[in-house]
Parts: C-alpha cells; structure tokens; sequence
C-alpha cells in the first residue's frame, strides 16, 4: 500500500522535531545535575586565601628601585684667621704673631669658595683660600728707611668621603685627600741716605783712630757702626707673616764693607803715621763715600721668596642633629707624614643652623698647623698655625 508523499513529508517532519526535542530536554537535565552539585556558597578555606594571595603577588608589578639623588653644596666661609708661629731662613726663625684685625688692615685681595657634591655613601668635597697683603713699616732710626712686606698665600683641600654612619640623628664620614699650598713672600728695602752717610764718616774716623793704636779690631768696628744699625732685616714682629727674607744681608754687608776698609788700610795708615793730615783727610773722605755708595747700594733692594707644598690626609667629618632646624658638626684631619710638611694638623667645629631647605649658616672655630721645611730653599722654615673663628654661609641643591 502506497503512502501519499504529503504525507509521508509530514511524517518525516514529526520525526525530525521529536529528536530535537528529546536532545534539548537531554541537555536540560544536564545543566541542571551541575547546579545541583555545585559546592554551597560559604567562606573561603585558609588554602584557597593563600592561594589567591600568591596568585595576587604574581601578577603584582614588580616594586621600581629608587635611586639615591646628587645633593650639591656650595658655601663661602669666612675664616677670621689669626696667625702665630716661627717662620724664617737660614736658621733665623723670629717668632710671629699677627691678628686678623693687621691682615684685613692691610689686604689687597682676599677669596673663599668650598663646595660639596653627595650622592648616597659617596661624596667629594674641597674649598680655596686665597690671601694677597701688602704692609710697609717706616724706620724712625737705622740704615733703612722704609721696609716694604708682600704675602701671596693660597690653600687648597680636596677630599673623598665615605659615609659609615647614616642615621636620622646625624652621621659620619671617613675622609681622603690632600691639601696644596703656596707661598709668596717679598720684602723691598729703602736706603736711609742721611744716617748712612754719618754712619759711613764714623766708621772710617773710628778706624782711622785705631790705626795709630795696636790691636786695631775692624770688624767690631763694622759691627757697631754698620750691622747693628741693621735690625729692621731681622724680621722681629713683622706685620704681616713674612719671615725675613733679607735676614742674611746685615752679615753679607759687614764683610763687603770690612773688605772695602782694607783695601784702603794701607795708604791710610802711611798718611796718617807720616802726619799728612791734608791726604789722610782726603782718603778718609774718599773711603767714607765708598762706604756709603756700598751701602746705598746693598739697601736699595727687594727680595722675594716663592715655595709650594702637597700634604696627603686623612681624616674624620660628621653631623649631629639637634633639632630640625639647629645641629653641630666637626671635621679633622692630619696628614704630611713628611712628604709634604713633617706634620699638618687641622679641627673644625660648628653650630649650624637650617635657615630653609636650602639655606645654611654655621658659626665655629676653625684651627691649621702646619710644620714645613725646606732645605733646598734657603733652609726655610714654616712652622705656623692659623686660628680663629669661621662664619659660613651656604646653599643646597
């Protein structure tokens, strides 16, 4: 029996929306088992937490690395130097003792500057000093009339610093470096052609006295009448710190002078024993004018004396802070160990204060030995301290 094709379309449509919705209804009952197994809402275990905790921390950027910042400094200390000690030549050493009122007095140029660059634990730091004076002194009596005093003086510090000790409170830096310092000295001289000329007419009467006498003493006679009257060469309480630089020259013009004399010494005589009063007078007139023509000479002079040293140090800086504003700070060093000086010695303390964030003053008391000699250079001897009070000014960047 034959089926009629719309029929059997129909059929075949039936069949097909049957098995769609036995798979539906399959895929239903399937979601629905999963709900219904699913674990009841309720607090995380401990395991869970710290799981989600590591899982959070893995995802976490890692944390950037701060970098330490340049912190720069720079400061114009004001050092009210007073300055004592023994400074000479040739084993003439006269004690020095000038004020820091004598060398302002007196000063032609005077430049300060120190600077500082930080970066974490590491730094540098350095400052100049550079002093010119000139000073004269009048002679009331003597050979010379005027004495005429120039100092150069320049000092330089370099260190590198090491910070051991970094606290809130303050701290503590270890130091390495060096100090340079040069010297200039003249010392210009002034005849005093009036006392020279009586000085040289006494001398030659005083010897042309003795020649008519034994046991005639020329260079006691020199001595009396020329190098005694010589003291303002010695350097004693010099204005400014210059040793005596023509100290050498008293001793040099007493043999000049005795060798001038005896070299006349025997016509003089025969005149003066033969009772030719005209010539002798003549000679003596003659060798008076020699001997002040000598003199003139030998006093119409500037002398000048230039050294330089390196000194290595090492030392100790460090902070305290005692409020946000106020702290003391302190620094020491010592060096020369006989490469450059035989010894230096320098300390420094202060109480400072934070005027702003960038702003700083300090006041304190700053103290320099240094013990120098060289023998190549005339035998010089620098064995002087400068102390006295410091007055700082400064900025941060």
């Amino acid at each position: 029996m034959q089926i009629p094709v719309r029929r059997l379309c129909e059929s075949i449509r039936a069949v097909i929306f049957l098995l769609l919705g036995a798979l539906s209804v399959a895929r239903g009952d399937n979601i629905s088992e999963a709900d219904g197994q699913a674990a009841p809402v309720g607090p995380p275990s401990s395991k869970e937490v710290t799981g989600k905790q590591l899982e959070a921390k893995a995802v976490e950027e890692a944390p950037v690395k701060t970098t330490e910042p340049w912190q720069i400094t720079v400061a114009g200390p004001g050092w009210l130097a007073n300055v004592s000690g023994h400074t000479g030549f040739h084993g003439v050493n006269p004690y020095v003792d000038v004020g820091i009122g004598q060398l302002l007095k007196h000063v032609n140029v005077i430049f300060s500057f120190g600077a500082e660059v930080q970066k974490g634990r590491f730094g540098v730091h350095g400052d100049v000093l550079y002093l010119n004076d000139q000073a004269g002194t009048g002679e009331s009596s003597g050979l010379v009339s005027k004495v005429d005093l120039g100092l150069q003086q320049f000092l330089g510090e370099f260190f590198a610093s090491y910070r051991v000790i970094d606290e809130p409170r303050g701290w503590l830096d270890l130091l390495a470096g060096f100090r340079y310092t040069y010297l200039g000295q003249q010392v210009g001289l002034q005849a005093n052609n009036t006392a020279i000329n009586a000085a040289s007419t006494q001398l030659v009467d005083a010897f042309a006295q003795q020649l008519t006498t034994p046991n005639s003493d020329l260079r006691t006679l020199v001595q009396q009448n020329i190098v005694d009257k010589l003291t303002s060469l010695n350097g004693n309480n010099p204005p400014l710190p210059v040793g005596p630089i023509a100290g050498q020259e008293p001793g040099k013009i007493r043999d000049a002078v005795q060798q001038l004399i005896a070299n006349q010494d025997p016509e003089l005589a025969a005149a003066i024993r033969t009772g030719a009063q005209a010539r002798a007078n003549q000679l003596k007139a003659q060798l008076a004018g020699q001997v002040a023509n000598k003199l003139t000479s030998q006093l119409n002079r500037s002398f000048s004396f230039y050294d330089s040293w390196t000194d290595p140090l090492i030392g100790l800086r460090g902070r305290l802070n005692l409020t946000k504003a106020f702290y003391l700070t302190a620094e020491t060093d010592v060096g020369g160990f006989g490469i450059g000086s035989d010894i230096a010695v320098q300390a420094y303390a202060a109480l400072g204060c934070q005027i702003t964030r960038s702003i700083f003053t300090e006041v304190g008391y700053r103290y320099l030995y240094d013990d120098f000699r060289d023998e190549n250079a005339n035998d010089f001897l620098y064995q002087l301290s400068l102390h006295g009070a410091q007055i700082t000014v400064g900025l941060k960047f």
